[in-house]
């Protein structure tokens, strides 16, 4: 009986799909394109005092040819807080390397875009004091969605994406650190997101768009990492 030799083509066809596997896309409803306008964004955010009113500016909308998020600031709120949005929170490997990539079009502002990394905040307090006796809320997420209160341990700035009326595309890679240090205790990056902020030193109103959010794993972590995310530095 002759042995089973697999054919040129299945071995092309599963390498194939284990490098398709690799590159997928991390990021939900990436481009916008299902039906119910802004499925899986996070655009509110009732927790951070900063952004309590940011639901109000973001809607999505189709530009230059493209289904996107349209963020539009009235007067005066451009060069204060701004307005964001932000993609769903998805699972994080750290110690693997990733790409990530977005699209904006920038009439009037000027936008920053950020991948983050978030671990389960290790403080039981939801304030900071100052020296003054001022108290701060922590800056975190709230628990939710199955997810314990998170705090961000790592951000990769993304190259700033030029303003103009036509869609620029900006990227980069990076390498997720294994652990992160809050409070002084070792913490394990939980999960990603990718943040679009716009801004501009100004007090008149207007828009900025975003679209076609991309985060994919391109590199494993490398043997021994896992060791590092349970404590054995």
């Amino acid at each position: 009986m002759r042995p089973l030799i697999p054919s040129l083509a299945l071995i092309a066809s599963a390498a194939l799909s284990a490098s398709a596997f690799a590159q997928q896309n991390l990021i939900p409803n990436w481009n916008f394109a299902d039906k119910a306008p802004l499925k899986s964004w996070r655009v509110d955010f009732p927790y951070q005092d900063w952004y309590k009113k940011n639901v109000g500016y973001v809607k999505q909308t189709t530009m230059e040819g493209k289904r996107c998020a349209e963020i539009e600031l009235p007067p005066g709120i451009a060069g204060n807080e701004g307005g964001k949005i932000e993609t769903a929170l998805v699972p994080a490997e750290p110690g693997a390397t990733y790409r990530v990539e977005a699209e904006a079009l920038l009439p009037d502002f000027s936008a920053k875009i950020h991948a983050e990394a978030y671990a389960a905040d290790p403080r039981d307090e939801v304030t900071r004091t100052e020296s003054k006796g001022t108290k701060i809320a922590t800056l975190r997420i709230p628990e939710g969605d199955g997810h314990p209160p998170l705090v961000m341990v790592y951000r990769a700035q993304l190259p700033d994406p030029p303003k103009g009326k036509k869609w620029a595309k900006v990227e980069r890679e990076f390498t997720l650190p294994p652990v992160g240090i809050i409070a002084g205790k070792q913490v394990k990056p939980m999960f990603l997101t990718v943040k679009a902020f716009t801004f501009e030193g100004t007090q008149s109103a207007g828009k900025a768009y975003f679209t076609d959010f991309k985060l994919t794993k391109i590199k494993d972590a490398a043997p021994g990492v896992a060791n590092l995310t349970k404590g054995r530095l």
